[in-house]
């Protein structure tokens, strides 16, 4: 699995769970789309420095690129009250 896919684009990820999720409305398209664009033939060898450093430009990003609308800063998660 690509982490680092998963991770520069966490952002299109919750997006694509929360589409899937939709009932029976729910679109699976993206979330397939991600986890087949993560799912490697061969294993990727990460670690500890290579998680912890900032992703290098190049050509990896851009294959990233089309998952990124803007930066995703995660957000804390509230239970409603109703």
């Amino acid at each position: 699995m690509d982490q680092e896919l998963m991770a520069s684009c966490a952002g299109y990820v919750r997006d694509a769970f929360v589409m899937a999720s939709l009932d029976k409305y729910s679109e699976y398209e993206y979330l397939e789309k991600i986890l087949s664009d993560a799912i490697c033939e061969e294993p990727i060898e990460y670690s500890v420095e290579s998680l912890d450093a900032p992703a290098s430009d190049g050509a990896a990003n851009d294959k990233y690129a089309k998952y990124q609308r803007e930066k995703y800063e995660p957000q804390p998660h509230y239970k409603r009250d109703n």
